[in-house]
């Protein structure tokens, strides 16, 4: 898994496999382009792109 950069505090953490999911999922059914999750360390939202969540994916899953 790839990780996520808070831009305020500088905390790196990663999706779970589970969470990653969830969020191709709500992206492929909106229209939004960006998903939206909380730095764990300081609550501070982090917008992650479409395109670095389909490059986190796992090699050889199907794309949906």
């Amino acid at each position: 898994m790839r990780g996520v950069r808070c831009q305020r505090c500088g905390h790196m953490f990663s999706l779970s496999r589970a969470q990653l999911e969830i969020a191709l999922e709500e992206l492929a059914n909106g229209e939004k382009s960006h998903y939206t999750l909380e730095c764990p360390r300081c609550r501070h939202i982090v917008k992650v792109a479409r395109h670095s969540l389909e490059r986190m994916r796992p090699r050889g899953e199907e794309r949906g």
